[in-house]
Parts: structure tokens; C-alpha cells; sequence
């Protein structure tokens, strides 16, 4: 089958506005289009009850619709909702985003200005034979947890894969 990357995601938010400030504010996206969702075929296609009506807004990073981001506010939210999914849960607990251009000390400088509470400052994460990726998790209005990641330098990952095939020849030697 031939599909690309992920295309877009799509949240459920209890309150739109406020989730389209956090996602353009803090992380930086733009609305790309607005829309009113509702109809037969639209209950089809998302599986929902007679009468399921929505506001959307699609959200993006630059020009591209890969990887944009879907927020659906409903008119008739679930009696009941689940709550944003957790770790060991079945299903999506988790967005990442990777963060380009400039420093994620500086990127977690402004969600502390923002008021966002990370789960840690940013970790630094060792991967065998590739280098540190630096990481911050968080919430977004509605819980779900956000990571934002930056991947080592391609100089970074030479050096990590020289030095991972040294340590390899040393224990072939010894």
C-alpha cells in the first residue's frame, strides 16, 4: 500500500477556542481552515448518532497539510466523556512534535512563560549508536500529553555512530 506519513490528526476539545489559542499561541500553528460539520454523510464517515454536528478548525505548521492538526469541538458532547488516554491505554496518549531551528531550553523557556507545566525540564535521552534526543512532555487543554523532541545533529549521530562501532571493535579485541 502506498500512504505517506501521517497526514493529519484529529482531537476531540471541549472547548475550541481555547485549544486553537494553546495550539497557535504556544506551538506555534496557524489556522488553515475553518469548518461547520454535520449531515448524513458526516455521521457516516465518523460513526456517529443522528444529528452529530461539529465546529473544526485545521491547524498547520508552514504551507503543507502533512501533519496538520484537526481540533472538533461537538455540539453534543458524550454524557460521559473517557478522558485523554494514558500510558498502557489502548489507542493514542501521546503527540510529538519535533522542534527545529532553534534550542528546546529556549522552546521550554516560553511554555514556562506561558504558564504550561512540563512533567520535567528538558530530558536528555541516550539512543545507542545514534546520540541524545531532548525531550519535554506536557498537557494540552485537554490533557492530552504533548512531547516535543529534537533529534541530535547529523555531525551528532556520526560521532555517536563512530563511537558505537569503536566500543563494538574493543569488545570484538578483548
Amino acid at each position: 500500500m502506498a500512504i505517506s506519513e501521517v497526514q493529519r490528526v484529529v482531537l476531540s476539545v471541549s472547548d475550541l477556542d481555547r485549544s486553537v489559542a494553546f495550539y497557535c499561541d504556544v506551538l506555534g500553528f496557524h489556522k488553515a481552515l475553518k469548518l461547520n460539520l454535520g449531515g448524513p454523510l458526516f455521521e457516516q464517515v465518523a460513526r456517529g448518532k443522528p444529528g452529530l454536528q461539529g465546529r473544526a478548525v485545521l491547524l498547520q505548521q508552514g504551507t503543507s497539510p502533512v501533519g496538520e492538526v484537526e481540533l472538533i469541538q461537538f455540539d453534543s458532547p458524550p454524557d460521559q466523556p473517557t478522558g485523554p488516554k494514558r500510558p498502557g491505554d489502548p489507542g493514542v496518549w501521546l503527540l510529538a512534535f519535533e522542534v527545529r531551528g532553534e534550542g528546546l531550553a529556549a522552546v521550554y523557556q516560553r511554555l514556562q512563560a506561558h504558564g504550561i507545566q512540563c512533567y520535567s525540564e528538558p530530558a536528555i535521552v541516550p539512543v545507542d549508536n545514534y546520540g541524545s534526543m531532548r525531550c519535554v512532555v506536557f498537557e494540552d487543554p485537554d490533557g492530552m500529553m504533548i512531547e516535543l523532541v529534537q533529534f541530535p545533529s547529523d555531525e551528532e549521530v556520526q560521532r555517536a555512530r563512530a563511537a558505537y562501532r569503536a566500543a563494538k571493535q574493543a569488545q570484538a579485541s578483548a
